[in-house]
């Protein structure tokens, strides 16, 4: 009797064997952004680190949970952060043209200040796309919304499909209080910016659209 009952148990546990998510392995993530990805120190926002702005330490900001995600599947990933020239009117990637990474986001938009019309930072931007894929066959180039500046997301957005790219949105994560740096109360002058929490989900959104094509 004590073997029948066991039975259903074993071929369940045999089933979930063949719903893993097997991925191939990343050996390079490129991440292009702002100060959510990287921020120099500005002592006069109580800023005096060198990782993702409002992270309370470099290991809990998007970039390295991003990393920590990949090396799950992928220990010798390696991890590139750069930036572009001009965030306002969305110009100046010479230099990241071309790149080995096979893995690109994209995490730009909350510097715009209208420097230019929404419409003419899009195309830029699709143009980046294009030319950031150059360097590596099969390149993943992952689109992320702005945190800030929503207005901007529909450019980003159509941008990211036009060329074939992944995108994800910030909207969600943004909205809620519990992912702002105000929750963890280190950085009052950052308070609107994501915190610990919100970088987390920032990091997980991208790895999951990123492991989604990995797997196909």
């Amino acid at each position: 009797m004590k073997f029948l009952t066991a039975l259903p148990l074993i071929t369940l546990l045999a089933g979930c064997c063949f719903v893993s998510m097997e991925v191939r392995p990343v050996k390079e993530i490129l991440i292009v952004g702002d100060g959510i990805t990287c921020n120099a120190p500005q002592p006069e926002l109580g800023w005096n680190n060198t990782w993702g702005m409002a992270a309370t330490a470099k290991e809990r900001d998007f970039a390295h949970q991003l990393e920590a995600n990949a090396r799950k599947s992928s220990p010798d990933v390696k991890l590139t952060l750069d930036n572009i020239m001009y965030e306002d009117t969305m110009t100046g990637w010479i230099h990241l043209v071309p790149n080995p990474a096979d893995v690109v986001v994209i995490q730009l938009g909350d510097n715009w200040q209208g420097g230019v019309p929404a419409e003419e930072y899009g195309s830029a931007y699709a143009q980046m796309i294009d030319e950031l894929r150059e360097g590596a066959d099969g390149k993943i180039v992952v689109c992320v919304g702005p945190w800030s500046n929503p207005e901007l997301e529909p450019f980003i957005a159509k941008a990211a499909a036009d060329k074939g790219a992944l995108f994800v949105s910030l909207k969600e994560i943004a909205a809620d209080p519990t992912n702002r740096a105000a929750a963890d109360g280190k950085f009052p002058k950052l308070a609107a910016r994501p915190g610990d929490r919100g970088m987390k989900a920032i990091a997980d959104a991208v790895w999951q659209a990123i492991e989604k094509e990995l797997a196909r």
